[in-house]
């Protein structure tokens, strides 16, 4: 006799014992007869109803937890972008984060040519873009559009705004009209005088005065003249810009002037200052946590054996030494412990901590975004960002998360000897 089955009840057939769920009837399949084909579709019959039985149940019986029960029993790593890196089919993208202390801190007998040492390295290191931690035009503008909201922009780029307004009114061009069509001569190569000129002013016009001072460093100083867009109010600020004491000016845009670079580009970040605490929240933190003004200070056993007191940039013999501890991972370490995880650790500091540190990350976090962005039309090509210290160990952190990016070791840049490099 041939076997033929009954499924039950539906409700029945997902509770019940699996031994039970198929009625197994005494009777003959019209047409097959007792043979051995009969037989055959009987069994395939059976097995295939118990295919779609089960495929049913687990149906029923997923619920709302079954996605939680199958992401615990996933085994391997979280994705991550960066795991690529080893498979890249070219060379990935070189970044190098220099951190300092700002220049315009330095001893008042401190001199720019002191600083040649790091600048023949630099140059060594043939950068295709450099980067620094000014805002972008692009954010002062954006700054000043939403004033109400986050401030005056002014309180973090004064002059930028003003002289940008200034050469906007002149042009007859707005600051994103003004950015194009610097952009556009950028690519033109084999600029004019003339062209070197209008481009400063655009870039002006654009809030992107140090990509202007570039422009004004590439002429020679017979051409810096007022022409070609270029008043003669705006000759003496770009005058004086060029000669300014700080590391946008004495450091990057000279290097990039020296490499044929065309122009600068702000990685420095304002947009999150609205998530920060404000200072008498911070006053209140630093009252109640008195040993935070130590850490912040780095007066603490760990910083005082370095000495950093002896490391204040008074003596061209300093700069090495300052700017390959500034940029050591032991610094990073310590620093970023001083200035942020200890907030975190503080009980009294509390959420006013944790909401500085947030604000902290998300500036830093942008400043990486910022050298992503910059280093996509380069790809296998080298930037450079040249940022205060406290920066680095958080923008490196960031970078490393990205596919094409690999870090360039400043304490070993700083150690080669390329021709032409002093000690």
């Amino acid at each position: 006799m041939l076997f033929s089955y009954k499924p039950l009840p539906f409700a029945t057939a997902c509770t019940a014992p699996f031994s039970g769920r198929y009625r197994l009837h005494n009777q003959i399949k019209p047409g097959l007869g007792p043979g051995l084909l009969g037989r055959r579709a009987a069994w395939q019959g059976l097995l295939a109803g118990l295919v779609l039985a089960l495929s049913a149940c687990k149906a029923n019986q997923a619920g709302p937890g079954a996605a939680a029960r199958l992401a615990s029993t996933e085994v391997g790593r979280p994705f991550d972008p960066a795991a690529v890196r080893p498979q890249l089919a070219l060379a990935p993208t070189q970044v190098l984060v220099l951190g300092l202390t700002h220049l315009d801190t330095a001893p008042a007998n401190f001199q720019v040519s002191w600083l040649e040492p790091v600048l023949c390295r630099l140059r060594a290191y043939k950068p295709d873009v450099i980067l620094t931690e000014a805002m972008s035009g692009e954010q002062v503008m954006a700054l000043d559009a939403y004033a109400a909201y986050h401030g005056t922009a002014g309180r973090y780029a004064g002059p930028t705004l003003s002289m940008a307004k200034a050469a906007q009114a002149d042009l007859k061009l707005t600051a994103s009209q003004a950015l194009v069509e610097a952009n556009s001569l950028c690519q033109k190569g084999g600029l004019t005088p003339a062209n070197r000129r209008h481009l400063a002013s655009l870039f002006v016009a654009a809030a992107e005065p140090f990509s202007a001072t570039v422009q004004w460093m590439r002429l020679a100083p017979a051409e810096r003249i007022a022409a070609d867009g270029v008043s003669p109010a705006l000759v003496k600020t770009l005058n004086s810009f060029a000669g300014l004491r700080n590391e946008i000016v004495s450091m990057a845009a000279r290097v990039a002037a020296d490499v044929g670079l065309e122009r600068l580009y702000g990685a420095g970040d304002h947009l999150s200052d609205v998530a920060s605490p404000s200072s008498e929240a911070m006053k209140a933190v630093v009252a109640a946590e008195p040993g935070l003004t130590d850490l912040f200070n780095h007066n603490t056993p760990e910083f005082r054996a370095v000495p950093e007191e002896a490391m204040k940039l008074a003596a061209a013999s300093e700069i090495m030494s300052v700017f390959k501890w500034k940029n050591s991972l032991r610094f990073g370490r310590l620093d970023a412990d001083a200035q942020c995880q200890s907030m975190l650790r503080s009980d009294k500091a509390g959420r006013t901590g944790r909401q500085w540190v947030a604000a902290w990350e998300a500036q830093n976090l942008r400043m990486a975004v910022a050298i992503r962005e910059a280093t996509a039309p380069i790809a296998g090509g080298r930037a450079l960002l040249i940022v205060g210290a406290a920066h680095k160990p958080y923008v490196e952190a960031y970078l490393r998360t990205f596919a094409d990016v690999e870090l360039v070791s400043v304490p070993a840049m700083l150690e080669a000897k390329p021709a032409g490099c002093a000690e």
